[in-house]
């Protein structure tokens, strides 16, 4: 287990919009860093994270979120407005990355799944709304983790302290790496179902099968979601 930064409690401004971006597989080198740096003057990107915040419409990161994680990161969540967008992002092969497709779909609102790759990198994108109670708890106590996830529990394992929503995303990419996709389905079950039956009907994504352990990060991530407006 790893702690690679400290930063206490949780912030979010809802009429800007904001971002934070941790690398897990590699740490960022002194030219790398300057060259996230380069997209703002406020940015000050540390090997493991960057943060960026936007207070006026229409200003983002140029030449947006998507080439940062195909370079350097591997967690992100994004706040705009209320609206919500955390990105998932890894190496595997091309037989995962049609599986994960599989769980792509567009709700109300534009909520839902995409899932791109850039070559052998997959990134996953999930477009949602989060209950801020819910995180807020989350990061005043914590949440639990169970005692016995497998043998390879917590080798890689990276704590951030006072930023649980990634400390969660960090516990869904893992379980997404390793062919669990049943936070995926969660996020399905949020947005995915509409009052038109029929449609519903032609166009269901995978049911992944049931597992012994992990389903306190599947639980948790469920509870985050917020429901639709």
């Amino acid at each position: 287990m790893k702690i690679i930064s400290i930063r206490k409690g949780f912030t979010s401004d809802h009429s800007s919009t904001s971002y934070e971006f941790l690398a897990l597989d590699k740490a960022l080198g002194k030219n790398e860093r300057a060259e996230v740096a380069s997209l703002s003057s406020r940015a000050r990107p540390t090997s493991r994270r960057v943060s960026f915040i936007y207070h006026v419409e229409g200003y983002d990161i140029p030449g947006g979120w998507e080439k940062l994680m195909e370079k350097y990161y591997d967690v992100m969540y994004s706040e705009s407005y209320d609206w919500w967008t955390f990105v998932l992002a890894f190496n595997t092969g091309p037989e995962q990355i049609e599986e994960l497709r599989k769980y792509e779909f567009t709700g109300e609102d534009d909520l839902g799944i995409t899932v791109r790759n850039k070559d052998r990198r997959v990134i996953i994108e999930i477009n949602c709304r989060i209950d801020t109670d819910y995180l807020c708890e989350i990061t005043e106590h914590g949440y639990e983790e169970e005692e016995d996830e497998g043998e390879d529990a917590g080798k890689d394992t990276v704590v951030l302290a006072g930023d649980e929503l990634l400390n969660l995303l960090t516990k869904v990419r893992q379980q997404l790496m390793h062919g669990d996709y049943r936070t995926l389905y969660a996020v399905w079950g949020q947005y995915g179902f509409t009052e038109d039956e029929e449609s519903d009907e032609e166009f269901q994504i995978p049911i992944p099968p049931e597992k012994k352990t992990g389903q306190n990060i599947v639980e948790q991530f469920k509870n985050i979601l917020g429901e639709m407006e």
